[in-house]
């Protein structure tokens, strides 16, 4: 599968009340979360779609391509569904836009694991017990059942994912395709405090 076989969705329409502000437009590495995380993800997709939640128009008007969720209010899995709705592509790399550390290597990774694994419609890192569900692979197939959830009010993202029989990742996994720190990679930033110490880690 090449680029054009795959779109990028960013999960970017959280109220980031622990944070006290919206997370994906804070500063870092010289642009914003939300731009970071753009730009580590655009080498290995065709079209990126951000989930914008009721940020959307302060998004559209930075330039990203955002849809509006059609379950408002119902969390990260009324955002992907309104980004797989959109998506032409049955190929889906998706990213929370809280995890500033965040690199190209991750997406390619998860692109060849995906294709070397087709028959799953969800794959996701699994680290230290972990599962890290708004960071991976997810086939459109995935709508039938993410659409009865959110009819029937079911919005824990680990409840869902489960149902679906994900093929998760382990770090010697990440490692074989060239994600050799996926631990720091895959941490994200909830609080001041937390994003604080990325900014430290800048320097």
């Amino acid at each position: 599968m090449n680029t054009t076989e795959w779109t990028g969705i960013i999960l970017a329409g959280g109220q980031s009340r622990r944070m006290g502000s919206n997370k994906a437009l804070l500063p870092v590495k010289g642009s914003t979360l939300l731009s970071q995380i753009a730009s580590s993800m655009i080498p290995e997709v065709a079209r990126i779609i951000v989930a914008g939640g009721s940020h959307v128009t302060t998004y559209a008007e930075l330039g990203y391509e955002c849809v509006q969720d059609q379950y408002p209010g119902k969390g990260p899995l009324a955002g992907l569904h309104a980004a797989l709705q959109a998506s032409d592509t049955n190929w889906n790399l998706v990213c929370a836009c809280d995890m500033p550390l965040i690199k190209p290597s991750f997406f390619a990774g998860m692109k060849q694991l995906a294709e070397s694994s087709d028959q799953h419609s969800v794959i996701v890192p699994r680290i230290a017990g972990r599962v890290h569900p708004l960071a991976g692979v997810y086939h459109r197939r995935v709508l039938t059942e993410l659409t009865q959830c959110l009819d029937q009010d079911r919005l824990r993202v680990t409840g869902w994912l489960e149902e679906m029989n994900p093929l998760y990742i382990d770090v010697q996994e990440l490692e074989s395709v060239g994600v050799l720190d996926a631990v720091d990679q895959l941490s994200n930033v909830n609080t001041p405090q937390e994003y604080q110490s990325i900014r430290n880690h800048e320097r």
